[in-house]
């Protein structure tokens, strides 16, 4: 009386529905790693300078994003409560962010004229390198800061 009779689909809607299953399995593992990206924006941040900065000394950051979106890179040079921007970077994320996994770079370097170095006592000073990221899923991820103490030496004579 109660005899189930299923009616079995019919075989290109049979390839549709699996098809439809692979494209979605597809993007859901697209979105995974996307995520992941959006979270960590900021694979790696390096600060090079020499210890002691005199006349023509170079600065150099360079940065790995996830390259998801634009990161935002600045450094400083800080000195009680002197503050100089000595070098800021954008670094634009890959077009197709949510698809593209591929990790952008970027760097700058700058040399330090007397101009910089005379808005400075000599004596030690902190160089600060900060990368942010951008909103992504309404969160702002924390920036990623390199920073080490440097001594400013002035040429003396003229």
């Amino acid at each position: 009386m109660f005899d189930s009779s299923t009616i079995s689909d019919a075989r290109p809607i049979l390839w549709l529905k699996r098809a439809f299953a692979i494209v979605i399995l597809a993007f859901l593992a697209i979105g995974m790693i996307s995520a992941h990206r959006a979270y960590f924006q900021v694979r790696s941040l390096e600060l090079n300078a020499p210890r002691q900065l005199t006349e023509g000394s170079v600065v150099h950051s360079s940065v790995v994003s996830s390259g998801r979106t634009t990161v935002d890179i600045v450094v400083e040079l800080i000195q009680g409560t002197h503050s100089e921007r000595l070098l800021n970077l954008q670094l634009r994320g890959n077009e197709l962010g949510f698809f593209d996994p591929r990790t952008r770079h970027g760097s700058d370097s700058i040399a330090l004229t007397p101009e910089i170095l005379s808005r400075f006592q000599p004596g030690t000073a902190r160089l600060r390198s900060v990368a942010t990221g951008r909103h992504q899923w309404f969160r702002l991820p924390p920036p990623t800061v390199r920073e080490f103490e440097v001594v400013i030496q002035k040429q003396s004579g003229g």
